[in-house]
């Protein structure tokens, strides 16, 4: 009698293949895994290549200025940077890491939608207001208010922006004689930021009220070197960034210990870009003193643990940065 062909798997077969698979997938997606974060990240650093480079163009075309940016503490509107300067990208694109989970970017994300929750307020500029001047949005502004729902975060204007200004950088000039500097009147306006020069140093507001983000009036600082200078990184190593506080939680979550990994893109004042550690941007790690802005008119020595100071990211390669950071 002729035996019948078999067709299909015994329950054997089937199990050793589905095992099979299950052995290279574990061994595989991890690799995928790595891969994809790899692209990320490269990614990213040629967004900072690109923008930097963008920066430098507007500077050669601003007596080597860059442009004013209100800043406040560490919630800077990195947004508005990234308006001014992206007339040279024309891509809005390039201000965002593909790491970042947020689509209207992170600095967006925290100004607004963080700040909203936690705080019941945003800081968010309308881009005509007088202290920004970075156009005029499709959105309605309500005048020279922070922003409120119905502007969608301007983003005709501001692009999602996820790197963030070294903000000690730039300068502020107060009121004189109660006259503020935007709106030359004595009930509205605020603080004019006047952007550092790319090629010499920090541009500090005039006047009996100007100074420095973060160091204090009549605060100035030169450049040792333009290639140790950060212009800006994808993400702050701080994670007291806007909240204030080394405990509570972050933009990016309490575990969050860098934008790729444990590391972030930095560009440079001379149009370069690189990758570094956390622990290198901010080697002391976070404490009272070391966390951005815990004080009020700090200095390079108040910023930083006692005897350190000038080390952290903010203040490499200018006279305010360490011996060896110059």
């Amino acid at each position: 009698m002729k035996r019948q062909r078999r067709l299909g798997f015994t329950l054997i077969e089937l199990l050793v293949v589905i095992a099979i698979i299950a052995i290279l997938a574990a061994i595989l997606f991890p690799v995928f895994a790595q891969a994809k974060a790899a692209a990320k990240k490269t990614s990213c650093l040629s967004n900072t290549k690109q923008t930097a480079l963008a920066a430098l163009m507007y500077s050669n075309d601003y007596d080597d200025g860059l442009p004013d940016v209100a800043v406040y503490n560490d919630q800077t509107e990195s947004y508005i940077f990234a308006a001014k300067v992206n007339p040279y990208t024309k891509n809005f694109g390039l201000w965002k890491d593909p790491a970042d989970p947020y689509q209207e970017g992170s600095v967006q994300h925290a100004a607004v939608t963080e700040s909203e929750n936690i705080w019941g307020g945003v800081w968010m500029k309308a881009p005509n207001d007088p202290c920004v001047q970075a156009g005029v949005s499709i959105y309605p502004n309500g005048g020279y208010s922070y922003e409120y729902p119905q502007s969608n975060m301007y983003k005709d204007v501001y692009p999602p922006t996820d790197y963030i200004i070294n903000f000690d950088l730039w300068g502020y000039q107060g009121p004189t004689n109660g006259v503020y500097p935007c709106s030359q009147s004595s009930a509205t306006g605020g603080y004019s930021h006047p952007g550092p020069n790319m090629s010499s140093g920090t541009n500090a507001g005039s006047g009996p009220n100007g100074g420095l983000n973060g160091i204090g009036q009549g605060e100035q600082m030169t450049w040792t070197s333009v290639s140790k200078v950060v212009l800006f990184v994808d993400a702050p190593p701080d994670n007291s960034w806007w909240y204030g506080t080394t405990t509570g939680p972050t933009v990016w979550g309490a575990s969050y210990t860098g934008m790729h990994g444990t590391s972030s893109n930095v560009a440079f004042f001379d149009g370069h870009s690189k990758s570094f550690q956390n622990k290198a941007m901010e080697p002391f790690g976070l404490t009272t003193n070391g966390s951005h802005w815990e004080c009020a008119n700090c200095d390079k020595v108040q910023y930083e643990p006692v005897g350190v100071g000038g080390t952290l990211w903010t203040f490499w390669g200018t006279s305010y940065g360490a011996a060896n950071f110059q």
